[in-house]
């Protein structure tokens, strides 16, 4: 979705998107949708806080990511969920910790939604609705999401 709402501000066509912006990981690409925005500012307030929570939950989300997807399963012991410990980084996060912060991931797909939407790429079949407030950012997650507000 980051990738098509980029995709959306350089006006590519899908096969220059695959060359030039879906290699791409997901910092490259909020880097370089914020780097157009001084160029292009976006075309409204609702795209440009939409882009705004959408960078910031990225932050905290693409850490929880990163660890499950590339982690070591530790079972269980002293604890009662089993872990996933991401060693090259010195981290570990349980199974709870995880599923906490499907909420964040919902409002963060949210704000693509919109953002999407606001860019032009509207799908005919639904509008999304509007951004509601941020949830609550897990504790575990607060030092990586660090809200200006």
């Amino acid at each position: 979705m980051i990738a098509n709402c980029l995709k959306r501000q350089l006006r590519l066509s899908d096969d220059e998107a695959r060359i030039v912006i879906f290699p791409l990981n997901t910092d490259q690409r909020l880097q370089r949708m914020r780097a157009l925005q001084k160029l292009t500012p976006l075309p409204t307030p609702t795209a440009k806080h939409a882009f705004d929570e959408l960078e910031l939950t990225m932050k905290g989300l693409k850490v929880v990511r990163t660890n499950v997807v590339h982690a070591v399963i530790m079972p269980a012991s002293d604890i009662a969920d089993p872990t996933f410990e991401l060693r090259s980084h010195s981290r570990r996060f349980t199974k709870a910790q995880v599923l906490e912060t499907e909420e964040l991931t919902n409002y963060a797909a949210h704000a693509a939604c919109v953002l999407r939407h606001e860019l032009g790429d509207i799908d005919p079949n639904s509008t999304p609705d509007p951004l509601p407030g941020r949830p609550a950012i897990p504790e575990f997650l607060q030092k990586f999401i660090q809200p200006n507000n």
